[in-house]
């Protein structure tokens, strides 16, 4: 009688058909092994691996896929950013007297800058096209507020940072390096509408040049001007289909009309203690 010959237990497989050596350490053990590594090696491995073995790198490319799909099905708002920054420089320490206002104004534009360095890294090629645009958006406003934001020591010595501090510029390109030629057109040829943003880009522009900072934001008018007009014949129409008619009121309203005139008009009040981006 022929011995029967046991089953092998099935494996669970998330990609697909890619061999599993069953030789190899247990999923655990490997992961755990893993993070002892830095992210240098890790990457090294990785690459390597992707070289050798045709599977890791479809692998890799699955994994692109996933996280572009995703990011490109969410819209993010980076509103609150604009808010926060606005009340750190104006308000928070606004009962300090000038000495400990001094003293914390370095805390406070370090904060800015990480804000701005956060919502430029949410702004990648990945994401949705409108999450870049706002983020484009509000890095304004934070320029913005950091030109008329000098009326106390917490104000004056956050601007003064941004006298040589070219971060907010940097961000900005990024973004712009990001976006489509479609999507930069669409800035540079909406000048009409009260929400356009490229009328308040010149106008920080002018801010930055009479406070003497965001050194190098021209750069970011030459880019909008440059790339705007690239490939003009291409596929504009269906852009304007997809930008202007896909839901158009949606968009102003979620992205434009958030209290964005009342930004303008009360940050430019004299008594800054009393306005909100």
């Amino acid at each position: 009688m022929a011995t029967p010959q046991r089953a092998k237990r099935a494996r669970s497989n998330t990609i697909g058909d890619v061999h599993i050596n069953e030789t190899a350490a247990p999923p655990e053990e490997i992961s755990r092994r893993i993070k002892h590594l830095d992210p240098d090696t890790v990457d090294n491995i990785l690459t390597q691996a992707a070289q050798i073995h045709p599977d890791v790198m479809s692998m890799v490319d699955d994994a692109i896929r996933v996280i572009r799909e995703k990011e490109q099905n969410r819209v993010l708002s980076f509103d609150h950013y604009s808010s926060s920054v606005w009340k750190s420089i104006n308000v928070t320490y606004r009962s300090m007297r000038g000495g400990a206002q001094y003293d914390v104004s370095f805390e406070v534009a370090q904060e800015v800058v990480g804000t701005i360095k956060s919502i430029t890294e949410q702004c990648g090629p990945l994401t949705n096209p409108r999450t870049r645009f706002n983020g484009l958006s509000v890095l304004r406003k934070i320029g913005k507020t950091i030109a008329l934001s000098s009326n106390d020591t917490v104000g004056h010595e956050v601007q003064k940072r941004f006298q040589w501090d070219a971060c907010l510029v940097t961000g900005m390109l990024e973004i712009l390096d990001s976006m489509t030629a479609d999507e930069v057109r669409a800035i540079r040829e909406d000048e009409s509408r009260p929400e356009a943003l490229w009328p308040k880009l010149q106008e920080l522009e002018e801010l930055s040049h009479d406070y003497c900072i965001h050194p190098g934001l021209v750069d970011v008018l030459n880019r909008v001007e440059s790339d705007g007009y690239e490939d003009e014949e291409g596929d504009e129409e269906g852009y304007e289909e997809e930008y202007e008619e896909g839901d158009e009121e949606g968009y102003e309203e979620e992205y434009e009309e958030g209290d964005e005139e009342g930004y303008e008009n009360e940050v430019e009040e004299n008594d800054l203690g009393e306005a909100q981006p």
